[in-house]
């Protein structure tokens, strides 16, 4: 185990899941970049890649595209897909140790669907710039703010190699990624995944983040009352799994028996017995 202090140098060791996830990241964006660069027919390409793109304009035209467009990186050029593959690859694995791969996944999955509908909502209501009206969205951005979200509630006394040479604990990533994001949006800077995108990673890393999450332990505590008519005595912190729950006492089924006094003892027991013929058993 590492001290809280510690400063993170070791390359991460991703398990299964996530060795799973960044493989098929890998494989869509060699695949866009093939099916869009190279193609045969031109747009045909161009077609096939915004099938799995979403598109704010028309969020129920295509609306397997709230998730699936988490997968694709951009095809023109490698950066995207480089960084994506990175930002997942050192911050996620602590999180598939802590979480277990189904829950990651889980965890993952709602960021991208929370980030394209923040920028569904900004379409609607911010003011008409590039940056709030993308055509198209794509990208695993708010999954990967949702993770580094995630990692710094974990381990907010934990330190890494910010940028491979700065030290920075988890409390001061934590705020610095929501200064970004925001700052991000007052100079306009755009993003494949929308501008907004991150705003929706760190919702998501707000509220399904830590053991329990918010979330979990908001809904624990509304299913309290109803479990507390069923076992009486049962508390919150029985709940959340602090504390062992205490067994309730078995009912009995009818009245105990009247207590009798039984008659007897070691004197009763001696003016009963009859002396034996052989005196020499008395001795």
């Amino acid at each position: 185990m590492r001290e809280p202090g510690e400063i993170v140098a070791a390359f991460p060791r991703p398990g299964r899941t996530l060795k799973a996830v960044l493989a098929v990241i890998a494989a869509f964006a060699l695949a866009g970049a093939v099916i869009v660069n190279w193609a045969p027919g031109g747009e045909r390409g161009v077609e096939l890649f915004r099938w799995l793109a979403f598109e704010p304009a028309r969020p129920l035209a295509r609306p397997w595209t709230i998730l699936s467009s988490g997968l694709l990186t951009s095809p023109e050029g490698i950066s995207h897909a480089l960084w994506s593959l990175l930002g997942l690859y050192f911050l996620t694995p602590d999180l598939e140790k802590r979480w277990g791969g189904a829950r990651l996944v889980r965890f993952l999955a709602t960021a991208v669907v929370l980030g394209n509908l923040m920028v569904l909502a900004g379409s609607y209501v911010l003011p008409d710039r590039s940056v709030f009206h993308p055509g198209l969205t794509f990208g695993p951005m708010a999954a990967i703010t949702a993770a580094v979200i995630a990692w710094s509630k974990e381990n907010a006394q934990r330190q890494i190699r910010f940028m491979f040479f700065l030290p920075m604990s988890g409390k001061t990533l934590y705020w610095l990624t929501i200064g970004f994001a925001f700052i991000s949006l007052v100079f306009l800077q755009g993003a494949h995944e929308g501008g907004l995108a991150p705003i929706g990673g760190i919702l998501t890393g707000i509220l399904f983040a830590g053991s329990p999450s918010p979330v979990r332990a908001l809904w624990l505590r509304l299913r309290l009352g109803s479990l507390q008519k069923r076992r009486g005595g049962i508390t919150v912190e029985e709940l959340l799994g602090d504390e062992p729950p205490s067994r309730p006492r078995p009912k009995r089924g009818g009245k105990a028996p009247p207590l009798r006094v039984v008659q007897g003892g070691l004197e009763e027991d001696l003016k009963n017995r009859k002396p034996p013929k052989d005196k020499r058993y008395l001795n």
